[in-house]
């Protein structure tokens, strides 16, 4: 279903939001009131306020259904400012959580909306002229789509995230800065040392890490170690200075049906620098035990997104959302799981594929990302636009190396997909049994 959009006055009060839901009738109403209750359940934690109340996903929730199949005159004033807000959410394509921790009024939405439009025509390089006199608040939001295209062609879109509230912001890193086929010696030097091959020669990443994959696989090595090369290669670059690296992807199956991806087909591989101390880091898990719990969580979380694919309404209302590129910061505040493996400071970039299907070629999102940490909390060491700019150039490796693997009808070696979480002691007595399984010392 569309997002309706009503032409209106420039600004947006109480009245004249009710006009808006009035007019829309009731059975359009309903089925918006559906979208956004589908849309808010886990899109990502949300915390407002709205007047005396605190409003977090399930409340939200709670609020929609409790306006469900009333007239609009009947909302409450707090209904009201809530649904409206996401609605606009809808309606623009924001990140509804850079309003995390906000006190939502009408003028706040207006506020935030056209200054979010006056941004975007700055990066453009546009004149930032103000509303016109006839234009409503829909209709700025419904315009951030159009220009945010527009950025798009020449910037990437990332957020910078707080773990502690949840706040996400949105910015833009140029596509200049990523330099893909900026590849350096000392990266052919690591690919062989794993793989027994180097990058050939070609015009350009694309074809060089293609003819790299193709060597690989005619060598019957199975061309995960590609992945797993790069994502050890990480952990060696200074600009960086990561203390895990996680490469995470679907394996290859089932990608006429992704929301059927199961943990089991889904590789994930956690690198651990080799002179990292937990205990110093006050880290509780061992080297090997982070491995392993960091990497099941991944798969995990591709499990959680593929149900946006889903047709079962049900499902789709516990999908994760997609990811933009993202650095984070405090991502340990609210997790146990972060806390027991020292994941505090992230910066992570999805890898978006376009896979041939019987069908054509099809977009798919939420199937693989590349991420590093650092395991700190000094503020001076947290990740920089120039730094995501180094994972995302990794990341369009890893992509190209994913492409060509599933065009030959390949899947990821099994052995980067299963849990091996057996123990004998605190010490970690069998993990013997994962070294043998990944190869002695990697």
């Amino acid at each position: 279903m569309s997002v309706p959009v009503i032409d209106s006055s420039a600004s947006l009060s109480a009245d004249d939001a009710v006009q808006r839901w009035s007019e829309l009738g009731t059975e359009k109403r309903e089925e918006l009131l559906e979208k956004l209750q589908e849309q808010v359940v886990i899109p990502r934690p949300l915390q407002f306020f709205v007047g005396e109340l605190s409003v977090d996903n399930d409340k939200a929730v709670e609020i929609i259904g409790e306006c469900r199949g009333k007239p609009v005159a009947d909302w409450t004033d707090e209904a009201l400012i809530l649904i409206t807000t996401l609605w606009l959410w809808q309606v623009g394509k924001v990140a509804v959580s850079e309003l995390n921790q906000a006190d939502l009024s009408f003028s706040l939405l207006e506020e935030y909306f056209t200054a979010k439009r006056r941004g975007y025509h700055r990066i453009l390089g546009r004149p930032e002229t103000p509303p016109a006199e006839s234009e409503s608040l829909f209709d700025i939001a419904e315009s951030l789509v159009g220009l945010r295209k527009d950025i798009e062609q020449h910037h990437i879109r990332c957020m910078r995230i707080n773990g502690a509230t949840w706040e996400r912001r949105e910015w833009f890193l140029p596509k200049a800065d990523i330099n893909p086929d900026e590849l350096p010696e000392d990266l052919q030097d690591h690919l062989e040392a794993r793989t027994g091959h180097r990058l050939p020669p070609g015009d350009g990443h694309v074809a060089r890490f293609t003819g790299l994959t193709e060597q690989v696989i005619e060598s019957g090595t199975n061309p995960a170690e590609i992945l797993v090369a790069l994502a050890t290669y990480a952990l060696t670059l200074p600009q960086l200075d990561a203390d895990y690296s996680i490469i995470t992807c679907a394996r290859g199956n089932k990608l006429e049906t992704p929301e059927d991806i199961a943990m089991s087909d889904v590789m994930s591989y956690t690198a651990v620098r080799s002179d990292f101390d937990p205990a110093a880091k006050g880290v509780r898990l061992k080297n090997d035990q982070i491995m392993n719990a960091i990497s099941q969580r991944m798969r995990y979380n591709v499990v959680c997104r593929v149900r946006n694919y889903s047709s079962d309404r049900a499902l789709r209302m516990q999908a994760q959302a997609f990811q933009h590129p993202d650095i984070a910061v405090m991502e340990d505040a609210h997790h146990n799981g972060h806390r027991a493996n020292g994941v505090r400071f992230v910066t992570r970039a999805p890898l978006v594929f376009d896979v041939d299907l019987p069908g054509g070629t099809r977009r798919l999102k939420g199937l693989a990302d590349f991420r590093i940490n650092r395991a700190t909390h000094d503020e001076a060491r947290q990740f920089t636009p120039a730094e995501l700019a180094v994972v995302i150039r990794i990341s369009w490796w890893m992509k190209v190396v994913t492409e060509t693997t599933w065009r030959h009808g390949l899947m990821f070696d099994e052995k980067y997909c299963v849990k091996l979480d057996t123990y004998e002691d605190k010490d970690g007595g069998k993990l013997a049994r994962r070294r043998a399984m990944l190869g002695e010392g990697r």
